[in-house]
């Protein structure tokens, strides 16, 4: 898939992407995988903060089998069905519901799984995949301070290192520019609701009690501050992740959870020994009420302030693989990045829905998901918690779900829409 539209002699790069995460390298691998010849590459330069990549989380995701029982892509290309089976560590054909020592244990008719891919691996695959391509560079120890339009490209001043004097700034220029970054003028804190999250990665002496499922959202429960569940991923006889995570009403900081995680831990892991190996920790807002459009359209705003997490679920990893091969070709045939697509209107709308009818009831939480769990079929779930639902799958679950709360929420989400359409005098596209 050549292209010669992004060369322009007048800039250091024909792509910058600000931002070495699941994103901006994603991007970059399958830009890497579409070009026919390593040369159709454009120039690009990947600016990342931090000096190295750790294990510093875990990406999850549902995909049906292929003939090797490994997750594959439905929707894209057989080259990211072959990365996608390369990253998987570990896949669970069950996964599991509970509050309330009730418990709904889902398994797939269509070949899902639940797969679990740790950071690390994405990472030095990545890395590994780029130093074979000259014309990429990943520049690390590095923040973009400013970026500006001048005449024929963009502008970007780099602060590389720990050095911010003006001996450490280094002014590059692009082409075009994919920013990975929550953008300065979309504000979290009025999300809806926070997906606030601390794992911890441990090992035990001896083998731990549970089988091969993944305890998807476990002891859902409620207290003052709002809904709550443990995660728990059995990763071999001896190694659990267990992460405690929050919805939070209010801006909440990750690694405030510390101590709640320990006690899930404790709880999961009973009087067995065991020694913490790694630890995690994020935020992910959940139901912005908008996404920022960049005055410039050569610099395209990506990542979780631009619509990479799904608003209900916080899933985001296959929905990036999926946005980095359609913003890839649109490079490589032409010559223009793309934002991530928009969910369908109707998904939109059930997922502004259920998250009202969360944040203004938490206590109603256990209940809407374990009646999901309990009243719609693995698959169709699945369909509709991976963005692909059909209107069957969509009837099935809005009939399990409580019917007056979310009346209420629906009616108070319409009202809502038709007063931002009002103050923007667009309430005609509401109706």
């Amino acid at each position: 898939m050549p292209t010669n539209r992004l060369n322009n002699p007048d800039s250091d790069y024909d792509l910058i992407i600000i931002g070495g995460g699941c994103s901006g390298l994603s991007l970059a691998a399958a830009l890497c995988r579409l070009a026919v010849q390593p040369e159709h590459v454009p120039r690009t330069l990947i600016v990342e903060p931090r000096s190295r990549y750790t294990n510093d989380r875990s990406w999850c995701f549902w995909a049906q089998a292929d003939h090797n029982n490994q997750g594959r892509q439905e929707s894209r290309g057989s080259q990211a069905v072959d990365m996608a089976v390369d990253l998987i560590a570990k896949s669970w054909p069950s996964w599991e519901f509970s509050a309330e020592s009730v418990s709904h244990r889902h398994a797939s008719d269509e070949g899902w799984n639940y797969h679990y891919v740790p950071s690390i691996r994405f990472y030095e695959q990545i890395e590994e995949l780029l130093a074979q391509n000259p014309k990429i560079t990943l520049l690390k120890s590095t923040l973009v301070s400013e970026v500006k339009p001048v005449k024929g490209f963009l502008e970007l001043v780099l602060e590389c290192g720990s050095d911010v004097t003006e001996s450490g700034r280094r002014v590059v220029t692009a082409g075009q520019i994919v920013d990975t970054r929550i953008p300065a003028q979309v504000d979290v804190g009025p999300a809806m609701l926070n997906q606030v999250f601390f794992g911890l990665e441990v090992r035990l002496e001896s083998p731990h009690r549970f089988d091969d499922v993944a305890r998807v959202m476990k002891d859902m429960r409620v207290d003052n501050e709002g809904f709550m569940f443990d995660y728990v991923l059995p990763l071999d006889r001896h190694t659990l992740l267990v992460e405690f995570t929050r919805f939070a009403a209010k801006s909440l900081p990750a690694e405030s959870l510390r101590p709640d995680a320990l006690e899930s831990l404790r709880r999961v892991c009973g009087d067995a020994s065991f020694q913490i190996v790694r630890e995690e920790c994020g935020v992910i807002p959940m139901g912005l009420s908008g996404f920022a459009v960049p005055a410039d359209p050569r610099w395209i705003y990506t990542g979780l302030g631009a619509g990479a997490a799904r608003p209900s679920t916080g899933y985001a990893f296959k929905r990036i693989q999926r946005w980095a091969e359609i913003c890839a070709e649109g490079i490589l045939k032409e010559g223009k990045a793309q934002g991530f697509p928009p969910d369908r209107p109707l998904l939109m709308w059930m997922d502004k829905v259920f998250l009202r009818t969360i944040a203004s009831n938490p206590a109603l939480a256990p209940q809407l998901f374990m009646s999901l769990a309990s009243k719609v079929s693995a698959d169709r779930l699945l369909r509709f918690l991976t963005d692909r639902p059909g209107m069957q799958d969509l009837l099935a679950v809005m009939l399990a779900l409580p019917k007056l709360p979310l009346i209420r929420c629906a009616f108070a989400e319409i009202y809502a829409g038709i007063v931002t359409a009002n103050r923007s005098h667009t309430w005609h596209e509401v109706l």
